[in-house]
């Protein structure tokens, strides 16, 4: 796995002034303060307008689906991703195209404005959208009516039985180290967020075919397959699951049977899919790991009460302050073994 991409346009330099102590500074004498100007890379943070445009009893509709702050780069892949985390779409096939919808404006504005345009046939369900959002806007997320959203947005089953025991706990200490050292942006600038998608391959076989009773030759190894950045938490997990989406790593047909719980006609591979973000675990960020089929949700910083409680709703294995030393599981421990303790 490579680093994480650099647009070009996903950063900037600019000139500042630093204050610091001369080399010489000890604890009881701070030196001599040294004003000195030089340059900095800083990440762009530029406005994101997503028009939706589809036909509707032969007259074409097109409406704002949202503006949003983000850091120009991977702009199709955080569309397709945040398009799914709200029910907009099922898959991507309803997407006929998404292109840029700015192209007479020049400077830095020029890629901020998308139109997505749905296949022929297909209408976007907005209503789940006006719920979710009348929700945040009346009572600040309310518990109850945003699980109720939730529940409405998806039907996908997370739980595998075939899935128990199947991470081992020792795999996850390394997880954040391994992401950070992927994080182009964060190296450059410091300003940004990351998430990562990681896969775990169970291998099932049948014991035996008339009771058709699984068995799991467990590889304990996840292996990392998207990471991007973002200025916003949120992006940075709409870019991986836009990635997973358009990924060809498992056929679209393959995608459909999971979320439906379908496994007769799966070839013998169930993936574990985890999703590592770098900082605190919101319900916004629970909602559109379970909308993606995400198994597994690892955060480097606290879940809120919210977030644990969809959690449990949907059998998301779901763990905080992860780190070389250790890590919280709020829900969903049948997953993880460990044969050290």
């Amino acid at each position: 796995m490579k680093k994480t991409e650099n647009p070009e346009y996903s950063t900037k330099t600019i000139h500042k002034v630093s204050y610091m102590f001369s080399p010489e500074a000890g604890e009881e004498n701070q030196g001599k303060l040294i004003r000195k100007i030089t340059t900095d890379v800083v990440i762009v943070e530029q406005p994101l307008q997503i028009t939706l445009s589809w036909l509707e009893q032969g007259v074409v509709k097109n409406t704002v689906f949202t503006i949003t702050m983000r850091t120009p780069g991977h702009d199709k892949l955080l569309i397709t991703g945040l398009l799914h985390s709200e029910g907009v779409i099922k898959q991507l096939s309803d997407i006929e195209s998404i292109k840029l919808a700015s192209e007479d404006v020049t400077g830095e504005g020029w890629q901020n404005e998308w139109l997505v345009q749905f296949i022929t046939g297909f209408t976007p369900d907005l209503s789940s959208l006006e719920r979710y959002i009348i929700s945040y806007s009346s009572c600040g997320l309310c518990g109850s009516t945003s699980l109720k959203t939730l529940q409405l947005k998806t039907a996908i089953n997370l739980t595998f039985t075939e899935h128990k025991h199947a991470l081992a706990a020792q795999s996850l200490l390394l997880l954040s180290s391994k992401m950070r050292r992927e994080q182009a942006l964060f190296d450059k600038t410091g300003g940004v967020h990351g998430a990562a998608l990681f896969m775990l391959e169970v291998d099932l076989a049948f014991k035996n075919k008339i009771e058709r009773e699984f068995e799991q030759q467990l590889n304990k190894q996840l292996t990392l397959r998207h990471i991007y950045e973002d200025i916003g938490r949120h992006n940075a997990v709409d870019k991986v699951v836009g990635a997973l989406l358009t990924s060809t790593s498992i056929s679209s047909t393959a995608k459909d049977k999971l979320a439906q719980g379908n496994r007769d006609d799966l070839s013998p591979s169930a993936p574990l899919r985890l999703l590592l973000v770098s900082g605190r675990i919101s319900f916004e960020i629970v909602q559109k790991t379970i909308m993606a089929g995400i198994n597994v949700l690892v955060g480097v910083g606290a879940p809120s009460d919210l977030a644990i409680q969809a959690a449990k709703q949907f059998d998301l294995t779901l763990i905080g302050f992860v780190s070389a030393k250790g890590f919280n599981v709020y829900h969903g421990d049948w997953r993880l073994s460990n044969n050290d303790g």
